[in-house]
């Protein structure tokens, strides 16, 4: 169980300033996701300063959408006029008066990293880390590599990286897919040759019909196959979950309020994919708690370590996964920059959601690869 009211009300300063900006790392090579081509990545930035100037951040990947806006014309000076101490109260209430707006897409993105902010804020103003202002202990959680950045690189390509992964620590490795379908199954393969750890695959919204995904995967012994179609495609997740014989997830690019709960009554997964980023931030978790624990179902979270490992001790849901990418790999490289500052000194001040988020201009360039493994600690 959580006490919700863990922060306290009365004893946290109102909020001063809450604002957001947009950078743009472009990327060394594209990344091929299917008919998806992605050749820069674009982050929003959430700042939120407490009256005594304790500062919270969250930042997160926008999809092209005006999440930073969204914040600064939207979402700002309703929040600022709630907050009373209690992020997860003022959540819920913004949410009521300001549902239509904020239910969805870049709307609910943005409010999403407005409320992890404020808890990091929140957090940081007592002096402890997030996990600790909720009166709960870090948990140890199971880390898993995203490898096979960008997917244009072919099978051949494939065991070096699952190699360095496995030595700096991940139990776990999962590829996006490939140029092909052909290519996709070989790039599989060639993980799952190495016998060093668990696979699974990322369809990354490439397939139309459950019959095409059961085509790509069927006979592999993957530990799980994720996002096979677009976003709101439950029938035929229903549907592939039946001709499956390896666990189905999805749901970490699904930002709607229907996520978790659809696929939850549904039966539609084996697994949920969560982005606190993009779905309501830690309170929403924490509102959801009980109904996601008492589904049984474990839960794969979508990149963002640094946040989603105190999510994950939390919450009650049992974690499969948290997923990382190394530095250079491109699939995150926000977090990746983070990641390769602080092995090379740059460290967070212990508090909050422990980020240090570098202040880069609005357009800088990421890591350029191969992918740089690293133990993770």
């Amino acid at each position: 169980m959580i006490d919700s009211l863990a922060h306290g009300k009365g004893a946290i300063p109102k909020i001063k300033n809450l604002s957001a900006r947009r950078i743009t790392l472009n990327l060394p090579s594209p990344v091929v996701l299917g008919q998806y081509v992605i050749r820069s990545r674009g982050f929003a930035i959430v700042t939120v300063e407490l009256a005594d100037g304790t500062k919270g951040q969250a930042f997160s990947l926008d999809r092209s959408t005006p999440v930073a806006d969204t914040v600064n014309t939207l979402i700002a000076e309703p929040y600022k006029e709630i907050f009373d101490g209690d992020p997860i109260g003022t959540f819920d209430t913004i949410l009521r008066r300001m549902s239509a707006p904020l239910s969805s897409g870049a709307s609910l993105r943005g409010l999403s990293l407005v409320d992890l902010a404020t808890h990091d804020a929140v957090a940081r103003h007592k002096g402890m880390t997030v996990v600790e202002s909720f009166g709960k202990k870090e948990k140890e959680h199971p880390m898993w590599a995203v490898v096979g950045y960008p997917p244009s690189r072919g099978p051949e390509d494939i065991a070096w990286e699952v190699e360095a992964a496995v030595a700096a620590g991940a139990v776990g490795v999962k590829l996006p897919v490939g140029a092909n379908p052909v290519k996709t199954r070989e790039r599989i393969q060639a993980a799952l040759a190495t016998g060093l750890c668990p696979v699974s695959t990322d369809l990354a919204w490439s397939c139309r019909t459950a019959k095409e995904a059961y085509e790509i995967v069927k006979g592999l012994d993957l530990a799980w196959v994720e996002d096979p179609f677009i976003p709101g495609s439950i029938a035929e997740l229903v549907e592939l979950r039946r001709l499956l014989d390896v666990p189905l997830s999805s749901g970490d690019d699904e930002t709607h309020l229907y996520h978790p709960q659809a696929f939850i009554e549904t039966g539609a997964l084996d697994m949920l994919r969560i982005d606190a980023t993009c779905q309501g931030g830690l309170s929403r978790m924490v509102l959801l708690n009980e109904y996601m624990a008492n589904s049984k179902l474990a839960i794969s979270w979508h990149v963002y370590d640094g946040i989603h490992h105190q999510i994950a001790s939390i919450i009650d849901s049992p974690t499969f996964s948290i997923e990382y990418s190394a530095p250079g790999a491109s699939v995150d490289p926000l977090a990746e920059m983070i990641l390769d500052r602080r092995q090379s000194g740059h460290t967070h001040d212990g508090k909050g959601f422990r980020l240090a988020v570098p202040d880069l201009p609005d357009l800088s360039d990421a890591l350029a690869g191969p992918p740089r493994w690293m133990s993770y600690k």
